[in-house]
């Protein structure tokens, strides 16, 4: 059991790296007073729309409004799809990736539902829910042993709000294996992940973190 834990003790560091390294990023996703005020934002964020002075032709602009598109993709990071704008592994690569995000949250939250996304330590080729003396030992000591590593790594309510915007796109899907890389994390969590990798396994058509390979540098 120390081995495989062990294993998932490097995700509160790697996530911290982009949380910490990056502060300014909170920001970018509120406006500032000084923004507001000048522009005139209504109750809903959007910004009022200035009318022209007398005798000027130029047609007044709506900015954007808060949150919009350009703020929230800068806020989150967000990846991007495959070139010709389809996700990397279609359908089945975007389930993966959704399992591992909820599995990363899962883990710095320190939540004992993580045992139920990972493969069993014991018997690769199932799922721990389904190995009940793997998933007693795991929910017994999973909390425990995360909620030390986050409180160790500093990973406060800021950095798990913004571990919660994190985008993860995609996946690189062969047969049953997906395997998640650089290329499916969102810009800022790119960097801190570096060449590290999460693959998942199917399993009766839904997805595991193999945690055997969890966060395999090449």
């Amino acid at each position: 059991m120390r081995r495989p834990l062990t294993a998932l003790l490097a995700a509160p560091l790697l996530l911290l790296g982009a949380c910490s390294g990056d502060a300014d990023v909170v920001e970018v996703s509120a406006p500032t007073e000084t923004a507001d005020e000048e522009a005139g934002a209504d109750d809903d964020g959007a910004t009022a729309t200035t009318a022209p002075a007398p005798g000027d032709d130029t047609t007044a602009t709506t900015a954007p409004p808060a949150g919009g598109e350009a703020e929230g993709d800068a806020a989150s990071g967000t990846a991007d799809a495959t070139g010709d704008g389809e996700v990397e592994g279609g359908a089945e690569g975007q389930a993966a990736a959704d399992r591992a995000k909820e599995f990363l949250l899962a883990l710095v939250d320190a939540d004992p539902a993580a045992c139920d996304l990972m493969l069993s330590f014991t018997d690769t080729t199932r799922p721990m829910r389904d190995v009940d003396e793997d998933l007693e030992l795991c929910r017994q000591q999973l909390p425990d042993t995360m909620a030390g590593a986050v409180e160790a790594q500093g990973l406060g309510e800021e950095g798990r709000s913004i571990l919660e915007a994190m985008q993860i796109v995609g996946a690189d899907v062969d047969g049953d294996t997906a395997v998640i890389d650089q290329d499916n994390y969102s810009e800022l969590f790119a960097e801190s992940m570096g060449g590290s990798s999460i693959t998942l396994v199917k399993v009766d058509d839904e997805w595991f973190v193999d945690v055997d390979r969890f966060l395999q540098a090449p």
